[in-house]
């Protein structure tokens, strides 16, 4: 099984990553490729408290996708319930 990275989204500003606050999509796309170029079989959660947090959301997802988290590769929870497209 690959290893899952968190992106927590509590608010609408940032995405925390391991920590670190992250309040663009270029800033979330640098700290993911970090982590893509040595776990490139990774799972990226993004894990939200809320829907109406969209921008942040946005972010994490866009920034995940830049990078080559794709599909399977990319989960969202909200409020702990699995979003199925």
């Amino acid at each position: 099984m690959s290893e899952i990275f968190v992106l927590k989204i509590s608010d609408n500003a940032y995405v925390h990553l391991n920590g670190a606050k992250l309040a663009s999509t270029n800033e979330v796309a640098e700290a993911l490729g970090k982590i893509y170029a040595d776990h490139p079989d990774a799972t990226i959660s993004i894990e939200a408290d809320t829907s109406s947090h969209y921008e942040a959301i946005g972010k994490a997802i866009y920034g995940s996708h830049r990078v080559g988290f794709v599909g399977e590769r990319v989960r969202i929870l909200i409020d702990g319930k699995l979003l199925v497209a």
